[in-house]
């Protein structure tokens, strides 16, 4: 499995690479004419639409309106379900919604543990979990005067604005009706739940989903600014730096202007690289904070390693990891319903998503989803393969554009993505099942 899964990576990637490199202007000789295949380029084909106010207006009251429902239906599993004990607010406080809680009500020296492995007393376990959503929290908490509410409207009005953005942005690109399906369709993925709960995931798909819009408009100062805040969100938010970097190459042709020995020209649009390393800086900051706590830059990977079990891997590894514990008879059945089988069978799917769809989509997407996926799955023991995903913008876009013209495959896509949400909703928040 993890050979076979190494070998579909590596053909992807020279695929990619000299895909990108053709769009970009790069003088390449046509080996084969299949190679003229990898290289045509389908994805001018639709004309982009501007927004309207009204369009942005009736985007955030349905967007909320949805988040909303989704709460309504998180109550109902409660009271009439489960029965539990517990009030609404501390049915949403579960996993590691606990961790950005109190960091956001202390910082990171507000939880530590002791005697983890070997690294001693005071070990502050909350350092591998990102500033800006917890940030956020805290400062929504100084008008809202109840953390756990803080933290719902936080990730509520952050899901609200993501959707904004990203329907803006598709819209930019394709047209109005693919870009309210890709947002219908993130509403709706099985994990999406996680845009309403305590944790981060609405932070990256508002600072994703703007970083995109921005970088289409060609605002790359401000599409640097969301990318910078993107990678203080989440780990892969960094990756948005591949994001910029192709979408930067591409819509200048750079290697055709170093071709034509255009000089002033390309020495003015590399001046705009300078905000496209943004996201690189939002990176820096996190190292800062793990070294200003405990005056070690990666003081979070030891965290990984001997507090939460987990080492940096190859994708292949990951894989083979997540499909030796699905088999493994000692697994309990209910884990691998809700954990082992969704994320081999997310994987995979969008690997096949990728193979598909790279000629009819921009390559600045088609590698972001590539390369988000790989580092997401480069893990010896992945548990939230499937939250990872839910905030892989190009996952949504791309069958958005699919099944504009299969209006089956899309109400298919709802339909099965809304049941398996409530499930799994359930499955996390009722603490049974290690849905994080």
């Amino acid at each position: 499995m993890s050979i076979i899964t190494l070998i579909i990576i590596a053909v992807f990637s020279v695929i990619m690479i000299y895909r990108i490199c053709i769009v970009s202007g790069a003088s390449i000789p046509v080996l084969s004419k299949r190679l003229t295949f990898i290289s045509e380029d389908t994805s001018s084909s639709y004309h982009g639409e501007s927004c309207s106010l009204r369009d942005i207006l009736r985007v955030a009251f349905e967007s909320l309106a949805f988040r909303l429902f989704i709460y309504l239906i998180s109550y109902l599993a409660l009271i009439l379900i489960y029965r539990d004990s517990q009030t609404f607010l501390e049915w949403w406080l579960k996993w590691d919604a606990t961790n950005y809680i109190g960091i956001a009500e202390g910082g990171y020296k507000n939880i530590v543990i002791d005697n983890v492995a070997v690294m001693g007393d005071n070990v502050y376990q909350t350092l591998v979990f990102f500033p800006l959503y917890p940030t956020l929290v805290w400062l929504a908490s100084l008008l809202i005067h109840n953390i756990y509410i803080a933290a719902l409207a936080t990730s509520s009005l952050c899901y609200v604005a993501g959707c904004i953005f990203l329907y803006m942005a598709v819209a930019l690109i394709y047209n109005k009706k693919i870009a309210e399906k890709a947002v219908i369709l993130i509403s709706v993925f099985p994990f999406g739940f996680f845009f309403g709960a305590m944790m981060p995931e609405s932070t990256f798909f508002l600072t994703g989903s703007a970083c995109m819009y921005f970088a289409f408009r060609k605002k790359w100062w401000l599409a640097g600014v969301a990318g910078m805040f993107g990678a203080l969100s989440r780990m892969q938010g960094i990756l948005l730096v591949v994001f910029l970097g192709i979408e930067w190459m591409e819509s200048n042709q750079i290697f055709l202007l170093i071709r034509k020995k255009e000089w002033k020209n390309f020495f003015a649009k590399l001046f705009d690289m300078i905000p496209i390393l943004f996201t690189v800086l939002g990176s820096v900051v996190y190292l800062i904070i793990n070294y200003v706590n405990t005056g070690d830059f990666m003081y979070f990977m030891k965290l990984q390693n001997n507090v939460w079990g987990h080492q940096f891997k190859n994708a292949g590894v990951g894989i083979q990891n997540i499909f030796n514990t699905l088999i493994a008879p000692e697994t309990e059945h209910n884990l691998v319903l809700s954990v082992w089988i969704p994320q081999f069978i997310l994987f995979f799917a969008v690997i096949y998503i990728l193979f598909i769809c790279f000629r009819r989509h921009r390559s600045s997407l088609t590698a972001f989803l590539f390369v988000y996926t790989l580092l997401s799955y480069s893990t010896d023991f992945l548990v939230s393969g499937g939250r990872y995903l839910s905030i892989a913008l190009p996952l949504f876009i791309f069958p958005a554009e699919l099944s504009d013209k299969r209006p089956c495959l899309y109400r298919w896509l709802i339909l099965s993505g809304l049941l398996l949400q409530m499930v799994f909703m359930c499955c996390h928040l009722s603490g049974y099942n290690m849905v994080t």
